[in-house]
């Protein structure tokens, strides 16, 4: 007889900076429509608020999604747990569907230096282009990157001010510098 085990805990991370993903479990699509990304970018918000999480970045994809995100102390693992699985719940109450939503854990990559953060900014912001699924990283709507840039302010939840302050912060010629990095080639 085998006995399965149950995943191992992470342990302890410790507060700091991190890119994380979470992608789905096979072909069902983490997001069906623009209510569930709605619904998603709700949750996210009151993560962020309860486990004083800093959202430099995010961006959702069909099958998966990006966070650039700082975090305290022994928070990330709480609040991704929370965010997953209550949007999972939600997700197949909505969608008449059971089982598991999520693929393996979410994937946190500790952004250590700040070539490092603006790579992860840069490859968050492109993903959807990459992807095939637009033409620009400004015409993508459900990304943080269209407000960095100036264009919306419809994500109040994240705060790209390390970003900004990277480029010359809030200036014009800031923003200029910031969409030529992102956007050119």
């Amino acid at each position: 007889m085998v006995t399965r085990m149950g995943r191992q805990p992470r342990g302890d991370v410790p507060g700091g900076t991190y890119h994380v993903t979470t992608r789905t479990a096979g072909p069902v699509r983490l997001f069906q429509d623009d209510l569930d990304r709605a619904d998603f970018c709700g949750r996210l918000a009151r993560t962020i608020k309860r486990f004083r999480w800093t959202c430099h970045a995010f961006c959702l994809m069909p099958t998966h999604y990006h966070l650039l995100i700082t975090v305290p102390a022994n928070s990330l693992q709480v609040g991704m747990q929370r965010l997953n699985g209550q949007y999972a719940q939600n997700f197949n109450r909505q969608h008449g569907r059971s089982g598991h939503l999520h693929g393996d854990r979410y994937h946190a990559e500790p952004v250590l230096t700040d070539g490092h953060m603006l790579y992860a900014f840069r490859y968050t912001a492109r993903n959807p282009l990459e992807a095939n699924l637009c033409e620009s990283p400004a015409e993508w709507l459900w990304s943080s990157y269209r407000g960095t840039v100036g264009l919306d302010g419809r994500f109040a939840f994240v705060d790209d001010t390390a970003i900004r302050d990277y480029f010359g912060g809030d200036t014009d010629e800031a923003l200029r510098l910031i969409r030529a990095f992102v956007e050119g080639s």
